[in-house]
């Protein structure tokens, strides 16, 4: 009865992370938030040609950490802090935040 009670427990967990990537997720993040976006190419044209930005890698602990992808020169501020380190940043650069 207990194994049972635990299998809906966890049923009941996986639909709520299945609606929540699903409905909540691209909701919140949606393409349609006037966000400027940046593509891969256009991000590495700028720094070849030396503009002046600051690229904020916004990933947390085992996420930055497991990833082969670093970008050269990115500031790592975690999501969870951008907004207490805002006063830090620079006001005269672009600010490129990325999230692998």
């Amino acid at each position: 009865m207990v194994t049972l009670r635990w299998l809906r427990k966890g049923m009941l967990f996986l639909l709520s992370l299945v609606f929540f990537n699903y409905m909540i997720v691209p909701a919140v993040f949606s393409a349609e938030d006037n966000i400027p976006r940046i593509t891969v190419q256009e991000l590495k044209a700028k720094m070849e040609k030396g503009e002046d930005l600051l690229v904020i890698d916004v990933r947390t602990g085992n996420d930055y950490e497991r990833s082969k992808i670093k970008i050269k020169g990115a500031v790592r501020i975690s999501i969870v802090k951008i907004e207490e380190r805002s006063r830090d940043l620079p006001k005269d650069k672009e600010i490129i935040t990325y999230c692998t």
